[in-house]
């Protein structure tokens, strides 16, 4: 299996082409560690089921990663899921109330407050008029990212349900997703192979946020080949923000020389570090008109063209590169499952810069002890 996304029956392994074909009336839940192809099983298991029950409705957390599912080759055709089908959570209630004539409720400033007001208002329009099973399969993405009250009222309106998620990969305050779903779901498989991510990145992932207990580690599954491209983890000390900045510009600028054909990702927690970083980008006008600085609030999809793409880690979920640079790396200290997202994004190579002191859970172990002159 290579490749974003699948083309051919031939990409799928025994396990991946299994649960796609499972039993349309299966309630399913696959949870699976990243690179293992839940979203592009979740995508071909859309156009499975979507023969005897067209009504269907595919969701996701965030607009980056609904966008990239609408890039997919494997949606448009007739007998297959269409883009319109595919939407958030929050656009979705949005049409639903808009669409029954309902009020919708006034956009807060904060997230989860419109969050909740719009799942209320989707609660009380269900319960006023009755509304019953309106689809026939509603399939969720990241579903460790939903809400128990709303995969509850999406179980309402369907008649089978599908999702995807992975525990470690959380990156909101609740993480009640995942254990929501395994009450609704009539099997859950587990995905233990993955095949894109390399083997140092894999490690370093599993130090960040080991496994629970009896669950595999990505190590163990990773089926990546070392020999078509070494992978690497680095961490980059520097003096301060402006420091992360040039240092982070000048690892990319030698990067495309060897990285030519896929994305080169930089990312950080919050808006302000990435907004820093994009006007430091500015200034260099030879990489500038290959990048994009991506907005949630503004989306902007990313053509081929767009070499170097700039986002939070919130806005990454879902999507791959070649190469991840990881800024402010410092403040991900207590963020372990953002940590881990974010440098899962990658294929082969992670680079994280700080200016202050990592914990031992973002350190790279070296290849050797020390000379006893330097424990003192």
């Amino acid at each position: 299996m290579s490749g974003t996304w699948w083309v051919d029956p031939s990409q799928l392994d025994s396990d991946q082409r299994q649960v796609t074909q499972a039993r349309s009336e299966r309630d399913l839940l696959i949870v699976g560690p990243p690179g293992s192809g839940k979203t592009n099983i979740l995508m071909l298991r859309a156009n499975y089921v979507r023969s005897l029950g067209p009504r269907l409705l595919f969701l996701t957390f965030t607009r980056a990663l609904t966008e990239f599912l609408k890039s997919s080759p494997n949606i448009g055709r007739a007998d297959q899921i269409k883009g319109d089908e595919i939407q958030t959570f929050m656009g979705w209630a949005k049409r639903f109330l808009s669409e029954r004539g309902a009020t919708l409720p006034a956009q807060s400033d904060d997230f989860e407050e419109t969050r909740l007001a719009h799942i209320a208002a989707v609660q009380a329009l269900i319960q006023r008029d009755r509304i019953g099973r309106i689809y026939d399969a509603v399939i969720v993405d990241e579903v460790q990212d939903f809400r128990t009250d709303e995969l509850q009222l999406l179980r309402g309106l369907t008649e089978h349900m599908n999702a995807a998620g992975d525990a470690r990969q959380t990156i909101f305050n609740h993480s009640e997703g995942l254990r929501t779903m395994e009450g609704i779901a009539s099997e859950t498989v587990r995905l233990s192979r993955h095949y894109r991510i390399g083997r140092a990145i894999c490690d370093y992932a599993d130090r960040i946020l080991p496994p629970q207990q009896g669950d595999q580690p990505m190590i163990q599954g990773c089926n990546y080949d070392e020999t078509t491209r070494q992978s690497s983890v680095e961490t980059v000390a520097c003096v301060d923000l402006d420091d992360q900045y040039r240092r982070c510009i000048d690892n990319i600028r030698a990067q495309l020389r060897y990285i030519v054909d896929e994305p080169i990702m930089v990312m950080t927690w919050t808006r302000a570090v990435r907004d820093g970083f994009w006007a430091a980008l500015e200034g260099e006008s030879d990489l500038v008109e290959r990048a994009m600085v991506q907005h949630q609030e503004n989306y902007q999809p990313f053509g081929p063209e767009t070499m170097i793409r700039v986002m939070t880690i919130h806005s990454a979920k879902g999507s791959e590169a070649r190469a991840v640079h990881i800024l402010d790396a410092e403040s991900l200290r207590d963020k372990r499952e953002l940590a881990f997202t974010a440098a899962t994004r990658a294929k082969t190579e992670v680079k994280l810069y700080h200016s202050a002191l990592l914990p031992g859970h973002l350190e790279v172990p070296a290849n050797r002890l020390p000379p006893i002159e330097n424990l003192f």
